[in-house]
């Protein structure tokens, strides 16, 4: 059998066990080729020593609690964790609940660890410390939709209805309660709201099936994506998230499919980069509202909700590495957690649900 085996083939059955670990280590689905089962008995060893070395579990946590949906969830650097929901804002920690805090539907950690903002449909925001104190509140007299942090850990931006007579509004504001700008250009609400790793852009995502990409610095509109549009759907873009290199981003819509853009609102590649059952796809990857995403710190990888389940792709090529199940209802928010190795999840089934993506570490 090793005569038909190639030169490369024979050169790495001919590596040592440690070494033919360490390779498989880092290969993204190390944990699947591990349980395959593979008759190859050195590649089957070396598979079992690289699960041994990458935590990876197929178990899953529950956070229960809640009894109302989970619409929002973010991740603290201490490894707690944020949920959101109309009944309660609970922060949790090793799978227990810590604190519960008053109704906040839309969450955001605040970087530093020690405060996080919550909004919803009373028209205000407010900071809280982890220990139950409220620092701030904001009067914000719209409904708030979603909210993201900056990476300066003093401001945080809000995405606003059109309701009341008002305008579809993306806010930013400073902790010390300054509203430091407003900007508009949307025509209906604003459903998802990010901020680039450097802190330098603003992404937002409304009902008007729009991505806009807002400079923090000169308080301008950078681009308009336009792509998530039907003259007979409502293509609502419900998710928007930004990469880690800072130049691409992802939005996910109503229409169920993820596109990826550059910055300056073009695609990122031709032809269209369209993951989903659309025409002119590449690949499928939803059936259903594409409620939430997160890209993976490998700057390939990104997690993407909708009807209970959770997929993970590979941005590039719309390539389909694994569909999480666990949750019984719709999937409406995700978050990283600090390790980079698990996610959380929560839906309308009233839980947040933390598993393992399954990707090597970065």
């Amino acid at each position: 059998m090793r005569e038909d085996l190639g030169a490369a083939e024979r050169q790495v059955i001919d590596l040592s066990l440690d070494e033919i670990a360490r390779i498989l280590f880092f290969l993204p689905l190390a944990h699947d080729i591990a349980l395959a089962g593979m008759s190859c008995r050195s590649l089957r060893d070396a598979a079992r020593l690289a699960l041994k070395a990458r935590p990876f579990s197929s178990e899953v946590v529950t956070l229960t609690g809640h009894t109302s949906a989970v619409w929002s969830v973010a991740a603290v650097p201490d490894g707690r964790i944020i949920t959101g929901s109309y009944d309660t804002v609970r922060v949790w920690r090793e799978g227990a609940c810590e604190r519960t805090i008053g109704g906040g539907r839309v969450v955001a950690a605040l970087p530093g660890g020690a405060r996080f903002v919550s909004a919803s449909h009373d028209r205000t925001a407010k900071l809280w410390t982890f220990d139950g104190g409220l620092a701030c509140t904001f009067a914000v007299g719209n409904y708030v939709h979603s909210v993201a942090a900056l990476p300066d850990g003093v401001h945080f931006v809000v995405g606003l209805s059109n309701g009341y007579g008002l305008p579809a509004e993306v806010r930013l504001y400073h902790v010390d309660g300054t509203r430091v700008h407003t900007f508009t250009g949307h025509t209906n609400l604003v459903k998802a709201v990010a901020v680039t790793p450097d802190g330098q852009h603003i992404i937002s995502g409304s009902n008007d099936k729009l991505v806009k990409v807002w400079s923090v610095s000169s308080k301008s509109l950078v681009s308009t994506c336009i792509g998530h549009f039907s003259w007979s759907h409502s293509h609502f873009v419900h998710a928007v998230a930004a990469m880690p290199d800072g130049k691409r981003i992802l939005s996910g819509s109503v229409d169920s499919t993820v596109r990826v853009w550059r910055l300056n609102g073009t695609l990122e590649l031709d032809p269209e980069r369209t993951f989903g059952p659309a025409f002119g796809a590449v690949s499928e990857l939803h059936t259903g509202a594409v409620n939430a995403l997160v890209a993976l710190p490998d700057n390939q990888h990104a997690l993407a909700a909708s009807v209970a389940t959770v997929k993970l792709f590979n941005v590039n090529d719309g390539a389909l590495l694994r569909t999480f199940r666990h949750h019984a209802e719709n999937v409406y928010c995700l978050a990283l957690l600090p390790d980079g190795l698990r996610f959380v999840s929560g839906s309308y089934d009233n839980t947040a649900r933390i598993a393992y993506h399954g990707l090597a570490p970065q």
